[in-house]
């Protein structure tokens, strides 16, 4: 569906995850259970989580599937962390409101 929609974030469970949450009408998966063939990536596993699937059984492994040669695997991404003034007002507003937020 990566390819198909254009969407990079289109990956088969969250795929299955917004699917399952549109038939079912809500987000807590937590009665669900996930079958990949493959052990999902960080975005993934993320979605897996947020919607609270309560089981998750995958075949091959992370490492199984980078060697069959996915199309992510040689991303050339520059990744940094705020400095000085913006990484401090970053902290500082997460910690003010990380508890005004409750996922559910």
């Amino acid at each position: 569906m990566v390819l198909k929609n254009t969407d990079a974030t289109a990956h088969a469970e969250v795929t299955a995850i917004r699917e399952a949450c549109k038939k079912l009408g809500k987000i807590d998966l937590s009665d669900c259970e996930m079958y990949a063939s493959c052990e999902p990536c960080s975005m993934c596993f993320g979605a897996v989580r947020l919607s609270r699937i309560k089981r998750l059984v995958y075949g091959a492994t992370a490492e199984a599937a980078i060697a069959m040669g996915s199309c992510y695997q040689n991303a050339n991404l520059e990744i940094k962390r705020a400095d000085g003034n913006g990484a401090l007002l970053a902290e500082q507003v997460f910690q003010n409101t990380k508890g005004k937020f409750p996922m559910y």
